[in-house]
């Protein structure tokens, strides 16, 4: 495929593509709610067993807490992304649709991971989930500031080589979960409680 492909500004406009962006966050937050699910128990039975199924699901609902709070935390990247965005080119729509892919992926591999938290395979799952994600957002934010006609005002390399550090945070830490995976797959996903804190503190001590 030529580069001209790739070069030439996009028809879509950013404002459009940034609202499909929102709504399908927005809908794979949604959609994490379905992994909660408690098992239809007959009404004569239903006191004396759904408190047990509820405190046995206790998985899940960590799941699905870590799930929404790492979706909001990709969303405020994103908007922090596009606010450097002066126009669209074919390239920064193909990576937003990888984006879109792996994020409205996420609930599928949230549910399969709380409901089978003590193994590997359905951890791991998750874990390539959260990969896939980091790696598109890097890719988006080095092409954004490595494509001057796309942004306005221009970045400064600092700022573009501290949002790539960044933006690595997510994907170094779903690999840390995966070899942690190996040892206590049903605790490896805590991992990813450190991404919020893994970006401030690159932002604080790597970013000067």
């Amino acid at each position: 495929m030529s580069n001209r492909f790739w070069e030439e500004e996009s028809f879509i406009s950013k404002n459009r593509l940034e609202a499909l962006v929102d709504s399908v966050f927005a809908f794979a937050m949604t959609l994490l709610v379905l992994s909660l699910a408690i098992p239809t128990i007959p009404g004569s039975r239903a006191a004396a067993e759904l408190p047990g199924y509820i405190a046995g699901m206790y998985p899940q609902f960590l799941r699905f807490l870590l799930a929404f709070v790492l979706l909001a935390v990709f969303w405020i990247i994103h908007q922090r992304h596009f606010r450097s965005l002066h126009t669209v080119d074919a390239l920064v729509i193909w990576l937003n649709i990888g984006i879109l892919i792996s994020i409205v992926f996420l609930p599928f591999t949230t549910s399969v991971s709380g409901n089978y938290s003590n193994v590997q395979v359905a951890v791991v799952l998750f874990d390539l989930n959260m990969f896939v994600i980091g790696l598109f957002f890097t890719a988006h934010w080095y092409y954004i500031t490595n494509t001057p006609r796309l942004v306005e005002p221009a970045i400064s390399e600092r700022t573009a080589r501290c949002g790539t550090r960044k933006s690595l945070v997510t994907p170094v830490v779903a690999l840390i979960a995966i070899v942690l995976s190996f040892f206590f797959p049903g605790r490896s996903s805590l991992a990813y409680l450190v991404i919020p804190l893994g970006i401030y503190l690159v932002g604080r001590f790597w970013c000067r």
